[in-house]
């Protein structure tokens, strides 16, 4: 009776305050009884203090009297079976989002819920879904709007924990750009609508991968590398792409789905492998429009399909049923190019447009040529040159290869390097190759106002690789949501830069000595078993068996039954992988700087590990956001430790960030192609993991360490060098205190050499 006495004597304070409050505003002031009164039959009084109190905060916000009235209305239309204290919620963070993002989003807030109250019925869904709000108007209130609109879209595909994950990650990605954080929230962002789901088909790449490597090398006898491509927001439709000896292919086809899905996927990869084998030379841009560069790479498509189909005449399966353009009374050049597509591979199309035919007949009348790729630029000339006259528009910007299952031609193409060029820039929509981009302060891109390209000429100066090619796109661990952001980071993979002067290590001769004669000593590799010895560490099971059958039958040999374990041959694989940030351009007490000890340890190990015939690969890397993590090819495995490598390493420069997790993964990856008994992934660093677009100190610590355990369970071991007079505390907890080892100086590395391999023959 007390507690009741108590909570009645709060509800009546409280009503009191909320009354004085509301004086003078009687229209709010009669709702709030009625609404009042409603709630007294369905809650306690003591929740009726609570409801009080979060009704005088939205009035005090100052957010007008609609908000007010939306949360009254909204208590009036509560169910019975759902707590008060969810309403009580919703009120608070209306309010809350209302200071920071303004009444109209705390007015939309409540006018969703009702809609959206019964998809967020389990326990927490909805007090996630608020805290997440809330955090987002205070961080971005730009975009809380955007979020609450999206709501409904938004937990069709998942629960409150997953949409408070993909506030999270929004704002991580953002890197506290607001434009980036409008396009993310609006789910203009093609990642942002990934990561929920939102019209996700699955991911036939990964589905059907190992098929088509097996496809590729059946066709071909090559063994092909795939990279799923790089996310890109780009108006045109994705196309297969191939770079630097990559086949790239989209997560998923649009519009194809089960056994259409399959189907385009083995034509695509076909089609990747008929450009391997008979693209064999680059065709120089030069002074080609971008029309005539479309109608070249048409025809060289149709001739690498043809001398395919001249050697398994079955691919014609594979292809011609993406060919389905038909004659029309309306003539563009896109649609007399897909017109000419197929016209090039089906011997029964008809087609009465002259310049069709004319495209057909040029190009049988080249059959003794085919294996020429000039003749794809002959023809393609040819044909430009009369669309020009017959005054065709062609909207470079929109164009896209047709049938779907053709790779985008960029790999066609050597642009060269021709700063003096007075072409224009070359439009054709790839995303193979970042073309360059400059933003205005306000966010916005310079690009996304020009006026459309009149000349259409091709300016190869602008078509830059600024970092490299997209190549891979790998997953990160947000530890915080306890959950993988699946295709999360990019990487941009090229080779260093050769410099003038080789990079000399001689200075360091002696360290060179010691760790040569310690890699040439220490050989790592399986052990193989000898049977039937005469002495050995065990008896030979079958070899005694022998021996006794022999003995009791009357034969008399000579008794070899004893086994011995030896060292086999060398098998090791070690990558080095040196960290290329800003941070390493810090000088010692010596006045050496960080990159300098990396390059001279680098140069040594490579050096001492190639001489005693064990394979070791040099790569570097740095990041600039998720989307740009620079990978450098120094030395493949193949590669001696010559001239040129050196030169790489003398031109190796520090800048940028420490993404660490996503270049472990795609190190690892070239140590899982590898054919090696024991493979060793080496990094060389001077610090912490860090990027611009990580607020959360712990954030790429732990993604790092994640990617450490997950190499280990797939046979990789995995040390790193931490290199300079830091005290490198995240080190242990990103590889372990056995596997973080300290070079503070290069006199120190063949002790460390010595720790290594010591680990390595346990």
């Amino acid at each position: 009776m007390a507690v009741a006495q108590i909570s009645s004597l709060d509800g009546f304070r409280s009503a009191r305050r909320l009354a004085a409050l509301l004086r003078g505003h009687d229209e709010i002031g009669s709702a709030v009884q009625v609404t009042r009164a409603a709630l007294q039959r369905i809650a306690p009084f003591d929740h009726l203090a609570a409801w009080d109190e979060a009704v005088h905060d939205l009035f005090a916000a100052n957010l007008g009297h609609a908000v007010v009235l939306g949360f009254l209305q909204l208590s009036e239309q509560w169910p019975a079976q759902r707590s008060t204290d969810d309403l009580i919620a919703i009120g608070r963070t209306a309010s809350n989002i209302g200071r920071n993002g303004g009444s109209r989003v705390a007015h939309t807030l409540l006018a969703e819920m009702p809609k959206l109250l019964p998809r967020l019925a389990g326990a927490g869904e909805l007090t996630a879904v608020l805290a997440a709000l809330s955090h987002l108007a205070e961080t971005g209130p730009e975009s809380v709007g955007l979020a609450i609109g999206r709501l409904g879209q938004l937990l069709a595909n998942a629960g409150g924990e997953d949409f408070a994950a993909w506030v999270s990650a929004g704002l991580r990605a953002s890197g506290g750009r607001a434009a980036r954080r409008r396009a993310y929230f609006a789910l203009d962002d093609p990642l942002s609508a990934r990561l929920f789901a939102v019209g996700r088909t699955g991911d036939d790449f990964a589905r059907l991968e190992k098929r088509l490597a097996a496809t590729t090398i059946a066709l071909w006898n090559r063994k092909p590398r795939f990279r799923k491509l790089a996310i890109a927001p780009t108006p045109v439709p994705r196309r297969a792409s191939l770079a630097a000896g990559l086949i790239g292919l989209p997560e998923t086809f649009a519009g194809f789905e089960g056994e259409a899905a399959d189907a385009i996927y083995l034509a695509a990869a076909a089609h990747a492998g008929a450009h391997l084998a008979h693209s064999t030379h680059r065709l120089p841009v030069g002074r080609l429009k971008a029309l005539q560069i479309a109608l070249v790479s048409l025809v060289e498509d149709a001739r690498v399909e043809a001398l395919a189909l001249g050697e398994m005449p079955g691919l014609r399966r594979l292809w011609l049923p993406f060919h389905s353009t038909a004659p029309s009374g309306q003539a563009t050049a896109a649609g007399l190019m897909m017109r000419l597509a197929r016209a090039l591979i089906d011997p029964d199309y008809q087609d009465p447009d002259a310049w069709v035919t004319k495209g057909r007949t040029l190009f049988a009348d080249a059959a003794g040529r085919w294996t020429d790729p000039a003749i794809s630029r002959e023809i393609g000339g040819l044909l430009g040159n009369d669309i020009g006259q017959m005054r065709l528009q062609f909207n470079a910007k929109s164009y896209v290869v047709e049938p779907a299952y053709r790779d985008d031609n960029l790999a066609l193409w050597d642009f060269g390097d021709q700063p003096d060029s007075p072409t224009e820039t070359i439009e054709l929509a790839v995303d193979s190759v970042r073309i360059e981009r400059r933003d205005d302060p306000d966010g916005q891109s310079a690009d996304d106002n020009a006026k459309p390209d009149e000349t259409l000429r091709a300016k190869a100066s602008a078509v830059t690789l600024l970092d490299g090619f997209p190549v891979a796109t790998y997953p990160e661990w947000d530890y915080a949501a306890r959950t993988e952001r699946a295709d999360w980071t990019t990487i941009l993979e090229a080779d260093a830069a050769v410099s003038a002067q080789p990079f000399d290590p001689s200075t360091d001769a002696e360290a060179m000595r010691w760790i040569t004669e310690l890699t040439r000593d220490a050989s790592i590799g399986r052990r193989v078993r000898h049977k039937g010895q005469r002495d050995g560490d065990a008896l030979d099971i079958d070899a005694t068996i022998a021996l006794t059958i022999e003995r009791r039958a009357g034969s008399i040999s000579e008794p070899r039954v004893y086994q011995r374990d030896a060292p086999g041959p060398r098998d090791l694989a070690i990558l080095l992988l040196l960290d290329l940030s800003q941070s390493t351009a810090d000088r010692d007490r010596r006045g050496r700087t960080v990159l300098d000890v990396e390059r001279k340890a680098a140069a040594i190990m490579a050096a001492a590990v190639d001489a005693a015939n064990d394979a070791i690969a040099v790569h570097g890397f740095s990041s600039d956001g998720r989307e740009r993590v620079r990978y450098l090819r120094i030395k493949g495995f193949e590669e001696p430790m010559d001239a040129v490598v050196r030169s790489r390493l003398a031109g190796l420069g520090s800048s940028h960030s420490t993404r660490l997790g996503a270049a472990l993964r795609h190190a690892g990856g070239y140590l899982a192609e590898r054919r090696a008994f024991r493979k060793v992934l080496l990094v060389l660093t001077d610090g912490e993991p860090s990027d611009v677009d990580v607020p959360d100190p712990h954030y790429l610590v732990e993604d790092a360490r994640r990617a450490a355990q997950q190499l280990r369970r797939r046979g990789t071991d995995i040390f790193a060098f931490g290199v300079g007079e830091h005290r490198f505390p995240q080190l242990d907890r990103i590889f372990g205190e056995r596997y973080a080892l300290r070079v503070p100086r290069i006199e120190v590395l063949p002790q460390r050499v010595m720790q290594l391999y010591a680990e390595l023959k346990k």
